[in-house]
């Protein structure tokens, strides 16, 4: 990065910073949000797959007009 551009980018946070602190809290407050999800959905998934197994919840419901046999074809 030039010196020139540097010197800008400095000046514009300077002259709106308490825009440049919005932005940046909004930014690191939905990062932490995303990682926070990120982290914890493997022991959200967990904790539902012990629950609908503690709780004998079924998998799959097969409904048919036909009728259903266990034998195979």
């Amino acid at each position: 990065m030039s010196k020139t551009l540097l010197k800008e980018n400095i000046k514009e946070i300077k002259n709106s910073f308490k825009r440049f602190l919005s932005i940046l809290l909004i930014v690191l407050l939905g990062v932490g949000f995303f990682a926070g999800i990120k982290a914890t959905s493997p022991d959200m998934e967990d904790t539902v797959d012990q629950y609908f197994n503690a709780t004998n919840v079924m998998d799959i419901e097969l409904i048919s007009t036909l009728g259903l046999t266990r034998k195979r074809y």
